[in-house]
C-alpha cells in the first residue's frame, strides 16, 4: 500500500526548509578587513615626540618683535614637513613674525638635521638556540623573558645671522632628544608596553592645549634652556633691527677713543 503526500505535506516540508535555512543565515560568519600604513603609528610618534622634545629645550623668546625667514635649504630629514610645522609654531609662540622672503626679514634661522630615525634594540633571558655536533638538528631558543625596544632619535641644529649684512647672531646651537617605546614578553606572554608611546596614546585626552583654546596666549616653562641668539635688553633709542644695531657698533679704535 503506498501514499501520496498530501499538499499540507509538501507546505509543511517547504516551512521547515526555509526554517533551517534561515537559521543557518543567522549563525553566520562575518570578517572584516583591515589594513596598515607603511609606516607604523609607534614609529611616528616616536619620531615627532623626539622632535617635539629636541624644540623645547630651546629658548625662542629673542626671536620676538623681528621678522623671521626659515631657511630650510641645509635641512634633509625624515619627517621634515612635522619638524618645520613645530619650528614656525615655536617662533609664533615666542612673538616673532614669519615672512617668506629673504628681503622682508631681520633674522634668517637656518634648521639642519643631525639626526631623526628610529632604532630597534632586542635582548632576552634564557638559553640560545644550541646545535647537537654531529647531527644536522638544532636545539630551539628558549626565551624566559624578552624585550624589544624601538628608539627614536632627533638632533636638530639651529642658527641665526643678520638677514642684511649676514652677521652671525649668536654662536647658535644643537639640540638632542630621545625617545622610546619597550614591548615585553614573560614566558610567551605579551606584550607589556611602556615608554614614551603609551604615554602619549594612553594618558593623552582631548585637544593638547591649555583651556583646550588654540588661540591660547599660554606658555610652557623650559629649564636650562639653549639660546641660540644673543640679543641685548631693548633701550628707548636704540637701533630696532639686527642690521641697524650692528650699523651703529663702534670699531675698535673708535671704542677705545670716547
Amino acid at each position: 500500500m503506498s501514499t501520496k503526500p498530501t499538499r499540507l505535506t509538501w507546505k509543511n516540508a517547504v516551512l521547515a526548509g526555509l526554517t533551517c535555512s534561515t537559521s543557518v543565515l543567522g549563525i553566520g560568519c562575518a570578517s572584516t578587513k583591515t589594513s596598515n600604513t607603511a609606516r607604523t603609528g609607534t614609529e611616528q610618534i616616536l619620531i615627532s615626540a623626539a622632535i617635539d622634545r629636541a624644540f623645547s629645550n630651546v629658548q625662542f623668546n629673542e626671536l620676538a618683535g623681528y621678522k623671521v625667514f626659515i631657511d630650510e635649504k641645509y635641512l634633509d630629514s625624515v619627517d621634515k614637513a612635522y619638524l618645520m610645522g613645530t619650528l614656525r609654531h615655536k617662533i609664533f609662540e615666542s612673538g616673532g613674525h614669519l615672512v617668506t622672503a629673504l628681503d622682508q626679514a631681520d633674522v634668517v634661522l637656518e634648521p639642519r638635521s643631525g639626526g631623526v630615525g628610529t632604532d630597534t634594540q632586542e635582548s632576552y633571558v634564557g638559553i640560545p638556540a644550541l646545535g647537537m655536533p654531529g647531527l644536522p638538528i638544532e636545539l630551539p631558543e628558549i626565551k624566559l623573558a624578552s624585550r624589544n625596544t624601538q628608539m627614536g632619535t632627533a638632533k636638530i641644529g639651529l642658527v641665526c645671522y643678520d638677514a642684511k649684512t649676514g652677521v652671525a647672531l649668536g654662536a647658535g646651537g644643537e639640540s638632542t632628544a630621545l625617545t622610546h617605546n619597550n614591548d615585553t614578553y614573560v614566558l610567551g606572554v605579551g606584550p607589556f608596553r611602556s615608554g614614551s608611546v603609551i604615554d602619549q596614546r594612553q594618558k593623552a585626552v582631548g585637544y593638547n592645549g591649555v583651556g583646550g583654546s588654540i588661540m591660547s596666549t599660554g606658555k610652557v616653562a623650559k629649564a636650562a634652556p639653549i639660546k641660540i641668539m644673543d640679543r641685548k635688553d631693548a633701550v628707548m633709542g636704540s637701533p630696532s633691527t639686527p642690521a641697524e644695531q650692528i650699523a651703529e657698533t663702534p670699531s675698535v679704535p673708535d671704542y677705545f677713543n670716547r
